[in-house]
This record gives C-alpha cells, sequence and structure tokens, in this order.
C-alpha cells in the first residue's frame, strides 16, 4: 500500500502555460475544510509522480482549471473521480484521508454532510430472508467463508419479518442490517412485497437489499428494481458459482461503496 508522506513542493513539474497558484502546505497547518486537506494530498500525490496539471487533468476527463480547484479545495472531488485519482496514483481511498485531524476546530467547520473518513470494517450485519433450509445453509456456509466478518441473521417468511420490523412480535431483536438478501418465493408474503414495505419503512428504506432467487422471469427482475432492489442475483445450483456470486455483492457494498450505516463514524 502507498504511504503518504509529505513532500518538498516541485514547482519544476507544473508548465509555465498554466500559471496557476502553488501552496506548500506545513505539518502544523489547520484546513479549514476537509475538501482542502483532500486536495493538498491530490496535490502531493500528482507531483510526487511527476504529473502536470495538465497531465493529471487529461488523465481523468476534465481541465486543468478543474483539477486546480479540487487541489485547492475550492470544488469538493466527487466519489467517482476520488476513484479515478486512486487508479492513477495506485493508492487507496482512505490515503486521502489520512493524518486529518478532527479536532474541535476542524470538525465545527464540517458540513453535516461531508464523510471525512473512508470507513473501514471489520464486520456487517446480514439479514437474510429465505424460507428454504438447504438454500439458508447453503448461503451462509457461502458467507463464512467470505474474509470479512459477517454476522447473519435468518428469518424464514414474511410474516414474521413484518412482526419484527412492526416491533408486533416477542422474538428477539436483531439489529439494524446493513444489508438484506431476499428470495422473492417466500411464504405468506412474497419478496416483492416484503420489498415495498422495507423501502416505505422510515428506519429501513435507505439499506441496501439484494434479491437472491432461482427465478429467471423478466417481470420479477422488473418487478424487483421498480420497487427498488439494489440488486437481482440469480440463484446457481452450482455452490462454487453461488459463493463467487455473494462474495462479488458483498465486495461491492463493503469495499467499493459506502454502506448507508456506516456513512459516519
Amino acid at each position: 500500500m502507498y504511504k503518504y508522506q509529505q513532500a518538498p513542493h516541485q514547482t519544476n513539474n507544473i508548465s509555465q502555460k498554466e500559471d496557476l497558484p502553488t501552496h506548500q502546505a506545513s505539518s502544523s497547518e489547520t484546513y479549514s475544510s476537509v475538501d482542502e486537506y483532500v486536495g493538498q494530498k491530490l496535490r502531493d500525490f500528482r507531483e510526487r509522480v511527476g504529473l502536470t496539471l495538465m497531465d493529471c487533468a487529461e488523465k481523468v476527463g476534465v481541465s486543468h482549471q478543474q483539477i486546480h480547484k479540487y487541489e485547492s479545495g475550492q470544488t469538493k472531488i466527487p466519489t467517482g473521480m476520488l476513484y479515478k485519482f486512486c487508479k492513477i496514483f495506485s493508492v487507496t481511498p482512505n490515503s486521502f484521508f489520512e493524518g486529518y485531524d478532527l479536532n474541535e476546530r476542524n470538525s465545527s467547520s464540517l458540513k453535516p454532510e461531508e464523510i471525512t473518513a473512508y470507513p473501514s470494517l471489520d464486520k456487517i450485519n446480514v439479514l437474510l430472508l429465505e424460507d428454504n433450509s438447504e438454500d439458508q445453509f447453503l448461503i451462509r456456509r457461502a458467507l463464512e467463508e467470505y474474509e470479512l466478518k459477517i454476522n447473519l441473521y435468518c428469518i424464514h417468511d414474511g410474516e414474521e419479518f413484518l412482526d419484527i420490523t412492526k416491533r408486533r412480535s416477542n422474538i428477539t431483536k436483531i439489529p439494524l442490517p446493513d444489508i438484506i438478501i431476499i428470495d422473492l418465493n417466500m411464504p405468506k408474503i412474497n419478496g416483492v412485497s416484503i420489498l415495498k414495505s422495507i423501502k416505505q419503512n422510515k428506519d429501513m428504506k435507505h439499506i441496501p437489499v439484494l434479491v437472491l432467487t432461482g427465478s429467471i422471469s423478466i417481470k420479477d427482475v422488473m418487478e424487483s428494481y421498480k420497487n427498488h432492489a439494489s440488486g437481482y442475483i440469480r440463484k446457481s445450483f452450482e455452490y462454487e458459482t453461488l459463493k463467487k456470486h455473494l462474495h462479488l455483492a458483498i465486495c461491492y457494498w463493503t469495499e467499493v461503496v459506502v454502506l448507508p450505516n456506516h456513512a459516519w463514524s
């Protein structure tokens, strides 16, 4: 992993045609916002590999003026753009936030919607709605083999799930899940109805819901996405294929994007 260290300012890397102001950050400098801090990291990474503003802009498909705005903290770097920079500099997203001091002065200036550090997860809670005991066993086994610790909670029918969400049941409460996986062919209440109820629940509507089913019906696929499913995964009869698909889905929600429940820690 690339480990960030402050580097001396290299003015000879920047073309004279760009004629943009430069900035050297000291180790004791206080940044008024996380955008300024991330921007300075971007500048340090760029200069470390010897890219000019023009070179960097060409690689990510924006103007060099836009790169300057990112580096000066005038503009927030979108998540997609941040990942482009990570690819160019061979660093992780967390590298842009390493060393940022959330002291009282800095935190008071942060906007509520800002994510000040890319979350590092050690475990997640997954709720599985599956009535087939054999499928439930295979899914549990596959998730146990994932590198991240997954606390799996299983519910066997839709009515039981609604009882829990509406707090009408004596069943032990389960933690708020980070991800919900549901089978469409559930007894008593089908998967689409469960999906609708989740997305109408103010405490759960933000949670990603993955439909995992053997159905290949176009109608089922479209109904799932129309009701805001975050993904539609076909069950495989081959265990290794099922495991691969589940691991890819979990990897996306834990390593590629930020889970809603972990957006701020």
